[in-house]
């Protein structure tokens, strides 16, 4: 019986992840454009981008020392993610669809 509770407990702690994962928040874009202009996100949490459109896109996250990490090439149905590890203000854009614009805060 003691065995049987030490087995439960274990599965209750990691199946709660027990703090270690990172909250995320998916961002559609639709129409070219994302469907949230901003996101505030504590560090160590991630956005993934999930493409509902029927065109590519190609997603870049800039920082406020304008270093910029690209996400590569996002066809229709895929869905990036990127996990903010710095505290900041960030500029995600689509460098295919000018108009595609957001910021991320990281705190």
């Amino acid at each position: 019986m003691r065995g049987s509770i030490i087995l439960f407990t274990a599965a209750v702690i990691i199946a709660s992840g027990a703090g270690v994962r990172a909250a995320s928040l998916t961002i559609e874009q639709s129409g070219q454009r994302f469907s949230e202009k901003s996101a505030v996100l504590k560090s160590g949490e991630s956005l993934s981008f999930a493409n509902k459109d029927d065109v590519s896109h190609n997603i870049t996250v800039v920082d406020d020392d304008d270093e910029a990490a690209d996400l590569g090439l996002q066809k229709p149905g895929e869905i990036l993610d990127y996990r903010f590890d710095k505290t900041g203000r960030f500029k995600i854009r689509c460098s295919i669809h000018p108009g595609m614009k957001m910021t991320v805060t990281v705190k």
